[in-house]
């Protein structure tokens, strides 16, 4: 790998540290690229050099959360995909608590929260299509509660580690879909 694109991806690494940990503390909309540039220790082009605005950071950094969250996710096929895939995913959570937290938080949350709603969709028709129900609608139902789920968890300060709150997931929402077959 050339020394420019190594230097590329330590400032864009450098660029989202800071904007995570300026997110924590101020919220999404307290942050200014002028926070993020002086806490990442570099300059305000070379933020514009790498994007055009802190939504489109947030939109890069989500879409890194969201890539490493498919390496880890099961085909639908496997045995136990549906419960294992919910605990994978909210490991993730677990591990972006804060970030989570503060950007659900945000008047912008619902923007935010669309990417993870439009995965859960393909997800959840994957594991839950072919019912008498329409597909397209339990896969939605299933995205949207476990949206829901999601935040009232962290709101709550995640009262139960991930594995017990994927029990409650199954319990709430898989175990019912998968009676509808």
């Amino acid at each position: 790998m050339k020394e420019a694109d190594l230097r590329v991806q330590r400032t864009r690494r450098r660029l989202r540290e800071a904007f995570i940990a300026l997110v924590v503390v101020a919220g999404y909309e307290g942050v200014t690229v002028l926070d993020i540039v002086k806490r990442a220790g570099v300059g305000h082009k070379t933020f514009y050099r790498h994007y055009a605005n802190k939504e489109a950071l947030l939109a890069d950094l989500l879409a890194e959360i969201l890539a490493e969250v498919q390496t880890v996710l099961l085909p639908p096929t496997a045995p136990h995909a549906p419960e294992e895939n919910t605990l994978n995913a909210l490991r993730f959570v677990h591990k972006y608590a804060d970030l989570s937290r503060a950007l659900l938080r945000s008047p912008v949350a619902e923007q935010l929260v669309q990417p993870m709603i439009v995965f859960a969709l393909a997800e959840g028709e994957r594991f839950f299509g072919g019912r008498d129900t329409p597909g397209e609608l339990v896969a939605y139902h299933f995205a949207t509660g476990l949206l829901s789920l999601i935040r009232w968890w962290l709101e709550h300060d995640m009262p139960y580690p991930p594995e017990e709150m994927a029990d409650y997931v199954n319990r709430l929402l898989i175990q019912p879909i998968q009676n509808l077959a």
